[in-house]
């Protein structure tokens, strides 16, 4: 057991303790409220300063829950009457029922005291280049228009009416955001609408029919989107094109957005930084309640104080205060009721209404101040409770370090690090901005087709390497299908997610009409023709040194698995030279996503044989997506089409016919309209593009407005010897409209033409160019585009320009990135070297030799030819590592900037594809 000398020492040092420190509270004084988001960071910092100003161990918090929660919690809704927090605060006053919940059912003596004051603004979203270099003005009627859904679109008369300069495309939808719960800015603009629309006001009642309130009954339209919050509202207006929404003034200032100019009640157009905010509260004072001024004596229902629609010509006309709710009488709440004064003290003083300014609010007037003072003077605190002092940046002898003193010469390193951190990122930013307006890059993206894929990235890097400003351009090639669904994005608010697309099918109709129902515009650009063949894995030895050849009606009986052996009468028929193993089975590859290909395909062998004789009718339908019978593999994308024919013997599939070239798959021969056999190598492939040139605006091709239906033209099974039968247009979709862009519409304006005028890019990937009728209707289309940047200027490699080619907006052939040059003269030594081995093959083949006459030349020569294939592809493996490891500004490293790259070297036995694959993998 322990002894009372054991207990000795700890009794003394508690003793001690307690004579040195038993002048001290052991409460902890602690405060919190809750209501209004908007002065939440406000609150949150001066409560940090109180805590780390303070002697004692105070806490305080504030719940940011809105400002009519606020009220019902200081209220006491469900508590009886008693309130759950020591003080509420919102933008609107309390609530007349609320006010006489608090009064009279609880018998308790509230006030209200103003701290801040703020404003509503309306801010847009429509591109600078539609505004002709004015704001946009809205009067109240015309807003309530807006907000109650009578008007749609920005083109209404009563819009334009008031914005001459305003040319937006016509019918293009305006899309409102509004809260979707109860909010002060919700309160304000609608009592402002209310007020604004009526009789007394500029007499358009028929024009507001929603009524005012914190929550209302909006529009379930189309063009209305509900937001949770400021934050919410801030970002649908900022990423939605052509909308337009309500937010706290200061919040949407901070995040740059563009603000309307109101008209207020002196009738001048302003917007809210232009606008004395604060001379509304300063009308209050001078007005009645019943005009909805302020009462004599803040312990009176403040339910029709209204800072709206004021007089005086720079007065904003949506002002709101917000309020702090105190009960009079805090004597139940001891030292804490003085916390809570000196907190308020705090807020209003000349320090805290700086600190409010910090967050866009605007200082409550001097006499506003005057009253609060008188109000703040009629709280009741507890007896035997001390006043907190404040110590500023005096210092105060011996007080300052008292128990009760909120100490400016306090602080906690957490406070000083911050400061430091903003600081800090202030020069940052600074600098940034610097560096940003001195070397803006302009960004271009699109997506869609995988088939030109590789053109795309070639020519993506070429016209970086000869832009004079920095550019970065990138593609995604995920199919055409997901190319469509990502410029419609109708899943994003009916706004692309993408600067352009690109597929090689046009728009169906249903995709056509669910883009053009929300009021834009697009426009096809067919900048390529290709070809889609049909592939095999046949074993040679099977094939007795003939071509495997088909009909449409063989081919579409295979695809649709009516034939399903190698030796069906029907094959055997057109090809008497095959020797197959007896019922061997056919294994059909097709496409397990949506892709042209499919559509391509599918709608070739639905329409080429219709009503033929003995050859029954597809049945399968045709589209990017189809319902395949049971026993087809599935495959993704056109590398897994060409690796199954490669692994899987006896199989059939279709592809773009460059790209099953360039992985030596065997093509079948297949017969044309004419009645010939030929494969995608021997036909024509521009002939069928030819054609379609030829009966533009005629039914069933190519309209003669690029804004029409581009949905039933197709280039399949046209006439001509020698024509291919599946072809098809590879397509920009590009939208008609540009300005919103604003350079980089003219990037990608100048992208399409580079791609139109450098017609060896379509020939290098196995396409044909366009015909030159067709060249000539895209450079209309191209001039239709509206944009609001500057246009590239073209400088060939053969001619040059004096000075303009050393414009900034020039695309000039006399440019070159090294590792093109590098890359352009080891495919050229390749070819060489590739054609002296095919040389001494074809020497050693015709010549042979005996031990007696030897000679090792040949030998030694091929040998040396093959040391040089080692150094250029040591050479290449350097090239590509810089590409991946250096990245210059304005150009893309990675491995897919090596995929791309590679995409212009054929190597001989290795395809260019298979290169791309095996340089991807070492890097």
């Amino acid at each position: 057991t322990m002894t009372a000398m054991h207990f000795l020492p700890l009794v003394l040092l508690f003793g001690f303790s307690g004579h040195v420190l038993g002048d001290e509270h052991e409460e902890h004084p602690t405060i919190h409220g809750s209501g209004t988001t908007n002065p939440s960071p406000f609150f949150w910092k001066v409560m940090d300063l109180f805590e780390e100003r303070a002697r004692q161990d105070v806490r305080m918090t504030y719940r940011a829950v809105g400002s009519s929660t606020g009220q019902r919690e200081f209220q006491g809704e469900n508590n009886g009457n008693v309130a759950y927090t020591d003080f509420g605060a919102g933008d609107i006053p309390m609530t007349q029922e609320r006010y006489d919940n608090v009064t009279m059912s609880g018998g308790r003596v509230m006030v209200h005291i103003p701290f801040v004051i703020g404003g509503v603004s309306i801010f847009y979203n429509i591109p600078t280049a539609d505004l002709g270099g004015q704001p946009l003005d809205l009067d109240a009627c015309t807003l309530a228009g807006i907000f109650n859904g009578n008007y749609t679109t920005w083109d209404n008369p009563a819009i334009t009416t008031l914005n001459p300069s305003l040319t937006v495309p016509a019918g293009t939808p305006i899309k409102v955001f509004h809260r979707i719960k109860g909010s002060s800015s919700t309160s304000g603009v609608t009592q402002y609408l209310e007020q604004r629309t009526s009789a007394a006001g500029d007499s358009c009642p028929q024009l507001w029919s929603r009524g005012s309130g914190s929550k209302i009954n909006w529009p379930t339209t189309s063009g209305f989107s509900p937001r949770s919050g400021s934050g919410g509202m801030a970002d649908g207006i900022s990423s939605t094109p052509y909308s337009i929404g309500y937010i706290d003034s200061g919040f949407g200032h901070r995040l740059g957005l563009q603000e309307i100019k109101l008209k207020n009640r002196a009738g001048k157009f302003l917007d809210s930084k232009e606008a004395d905010l604060g001379a509304a509260a300063t009308a209050a004072l001078a007005q009645t309640p019943a005009q909805g001024g302020l009462p004599a004596n803040a312990t009176q229902s403040f339910a029709q104080v209204s800072l709206l629609d004021k007089d005086g010509n720079t007065t904003w006309p949506i002002t709101l205060m917000s309020y702090m709710y105190v009960e009079q009488n805090l004597t139940s709440k001891e030292q804490n009721g003085q916390l809570l004064k000196s907190f308020i003290e705090f807020v209003l003083s000349p320090t805290g209404q700086g600190i409010a300014e910090e967050f866009s609010f605007v200082r409550v007037p001097a006499s506003i101040i005057s009253y609060n003072n008188v109000t703040l003077n009629s709280l009741a605190l507890a007896s035997g409770t001390t006043p907190y002092f404040i110590e500023g940046s005096s210092t105060q002898v011996g007080t300052g370090a008292q128990e009760f003193v909120i100490s400016q010469k306090r602080q906690s390193f957490a406070d000083y690090d911050r400061n430091l951190i903003y600081s800090q990122l202030d020069a940052l930013s600074a600098r940034i901005s610097t560096q940003e307006a001195s070397s803006h890059i302009e960004t271009l993206y699109g997506s869609g087709t995988t088939n030109p894929s590789r053109l795309f990235w070639k020519a993506m890097a070429l016209m970086q390497d000869q832009a004079s400003i920095p550019l970065h351009l990138s593609y995604r090639a995920v199919g055409s299908g997901t190319g469509i669904s990502e410029f419609i994005g109708a899943d994003n608010g009916n706004v692309s997610y993408t600067h352009f697309g690109s597929g090689d099918i046009p728009f169906n109709s249903e995709d056509y009409s669910s883009y053009t129902a929300s009021g834009r515009q697009f426009v096809h650009i067919p900048f390529i023709v290709g070809a889609i063949g049909i592939f095999h894995s046949v074993p040679a030895a099977d094939l007795g040194g003939h071509r495997l050849g088909l009909d449409p009606c063989s081919l579409a009986a295979v695809m649709s698995r009516r034939i399903t052996t190698w030796d069906h009468p029907d094959i055997l028929r057109q090809n008497p030279h095959l020797r197959v193993p007896a019922n061997q089975p056919i294994n059909v590859v097709r496409r397990v996503r949506g892709s042209s290909s499919t559509a391509g395909v599918t709608s070739y062998l639905q329409n080429v044989h219709l009503g033929a004789a003995g050859c029954p009718a597809w049945s399968l339908g045709s589209g990017r997506t189809i319902t395949w019978p049971q026993g087809t593999t599935p495959a993704q994308g056109s590398g897994g089409i060409a690796s199954a024919l490669v692994n899987t013997p006896y199989s059939i599939s279709y592809l773009d016919a460059g790209f099953g070239h360039d992985n030596n798959l065997e093509e079948i021969s297949l017969k044309n309209r004419a009645g010939r056999f030929l494969t995608s190598k021997e036909a024509d492939i521009s002939a069928a593009g030819a054609q379609a040139a030829a009966t533009i605006g005629q039914p069933g091709s190519i309209p003669s407005q690029p804004t029409s239906s581009w949905a039933n033209v197709t280039l399949n099974d046209r006439d001509g010897q020698t024509t291919w039968p599946i072809t098809a247009f590879s397509y920009f979709y590009v939208e008609k409209d540009l300005r919103r862009f604003n350079q980089t519409g003219e990037v990608l304006k100048a992208f399409i033409k580079f791609i139109m005028d450098h017609p060896s890019l379509a020939s290098e990937f196995r396409f044909s160019k366009i015909p030159q009728s067709i060249y000539n209707y895209n450079i209309a289309t191209l001039n239709s585009i509206q944009t609001s940047g500057t246009p590239f200027v073209f400088e060939s490699s053969s001619t040059t320009q004096a000075g303009v080619g050393a414009g900034p907006y020039v695309i000039s052939g006399k440019r070159r990135g090294y590792q093109d040059l590098a890359l352009a003269a080891a495919t050229s030594n390749i070819t060489t070297l590739q054609s002296s081995v095919a040389s001494l093959e074809a020497s050693s083949a015709a010549g042979g030799c005996s031990c007696k006459d030897y000679d090792d030349s040949d030998v030694k020569a091929i040998a040396n030819v093959a040391a040089v294939f080692g150094v250029l592809a040591f050479v290449i493996s350097v090239i590509v590592a810089i590409k991946v490891f250096c990245c210059t500004p304005g150009h893309r490293g990675g491995a897919a900037k090596v995929e791309r790259e590679s995409n212009s070297v054929s190597m001989g036995v290795m395809p260019a594809s298979q290169m791309e694959i095996k340089l991807s993998e070492k890097v």
